[in-house]
């Protein structure tokens, strides 16, 4: 038989040796019988000795590649194997009776749930919902709004102001004003979690970055009794209950009259704390009866339509309605706070 019939059955002989191959004992005693120092391939090399030059070279190339023709289909061959047992050893250690393991999923930060709240409860009282810039012109923010060159509220230590002129919008006011500009009455929007900036220190009910909700009604024979009837049904259905509400005189320049609007502490029974400052009541925010200069720098007559206002702290109302004493915390990764949710 020449070497080059006796290559081709060796091919053969491994490939049916492979197939054969079921458990690692088998695979070893493959690799001895065709790699072994005293294997079928080492058998071949013993006999070029007897052949010409020429011969030794064109068989000599032939069983090198028969040999690592035969060593990748082991490797391969072993690679199929520790596979194979790997999944067999999972599957076998896995007790089917065993109850399922209990795992956690995400949950919605307080923020999101408050947010959800406030839209059910506004597109109730057929509310439009509206967001629009976070950016803003001085017009918008403070000139519109009836807010004179030398208010407080206009100056750098209270207000971030871009290099172009623009500012961080300090509230979310200037969305009644675009709102107005874009339609005409009757008008009922709101504008629920919008994101506002101001130079304020951080404790435990202020941030330099919080969420408003601020709405508006612009119709005609509008007076305060009906900014009150809709605050009252806002704060019952964010708490489920009616709730103590105090409306106290105050000063905004873009309302007359202007209230801003308290609630009594609940984590002191207003008799005074940290979150309260020791007053018993917690700010809310502003509310009032639009101004009509307001009315007139959007071209609506203050004679024929009456409007009104309010923008409320978002933070603050889950705070209370979650029990959380600590703004902070709504920016804050803290898993200890949001489990609770």
């Amino acid at each position: 038989m020449d070497l080059d019939e006796t290559i081709q059955q060796l091919q053969q002989q491994c490939d049916e040796a492979l197939l054969a191959v079921s458990t690692p004992q088998d695979m070893e005693e493959v690799q001895i019988r065709f790699l072994g120092r005293k294997g079928l391939i080492r058998e071949l090399f013993s006999k070029l000795g007897a052949l010409s030059d020429s011969e030794k070279r064109h068989y000599g190339e032939a069983i090198n590649q028969l040999k690592n023709t035969i060593e990748s289909k082991i490797n391969q061959k072993n690679e199929s194997l520790l596979a194979t047992s790997q999944t067999s050893s999972a599957s076998q250690s896995f007790d089917y009776s065993l109850p399922g393991f209990p795992y956690s999923i995400g949950k919605k930060h307080p923020f999101t749930l408050i947010c959800e709240e406030l839209y059910r409860i506004f597109r109730s009282m057929n509310f439009m919902v509206v967001e629009d810039r976070e950016i803003e012109d001085e017009y918008h923010n403070f000139d519109a709004l009836n807010i004179p060159k030398w208010h407080p509220s206009r100056k750098r230590n209270d207000t971030f102001f871009l290099t172009d002129g623009s500012v961080l919008r300090t509230h979310t006011s200037p969305v009644e004003i675009r709102t107005m500009e874009q339609l005409t009455p009757p008008i009922r929007m709101v504008t629920i979690g919008g994101r506002c900036y101001r130079r304020d220190a951080s404790d435990a009910t202020h941030s330099a970055v919080f969420h408003q909700i601020e709405g508006l009604v612009v119709e005609e024979n509008i007076n305060f009794c009906h900014l009150s009837a809709i605050l009252s049904e806002m704060m019952k259905g964010v708490f489920g209950k009616p709730v103590e509400v105090r409306f106290v005189p105050s000063y905004f320049p873009f309302v007359e009259p202007g209230a801003e609007t308290l609630i009594s502490c609940p984590f002191c029974k207003s008799n005074g704390c940290s979150v309260c400052k020791n007053s018993g009541w917690i700010e809310l925010g502003g509310s009032g009866m639009t101004h009509p200069q307001v009315l007139r720098n959007v071209n609506i007559d203050p004679t024929k339509y009456q409007g009104f206002a309010f923008g409320w702290g978002v933070e603050r109302l889950a705070m209370i309605k979650y029990g959380i004493d600590d703004i902070r915390l709504f920016f804050e990764n803290n898993l200890s706070f949001l489990e609770q949710f």
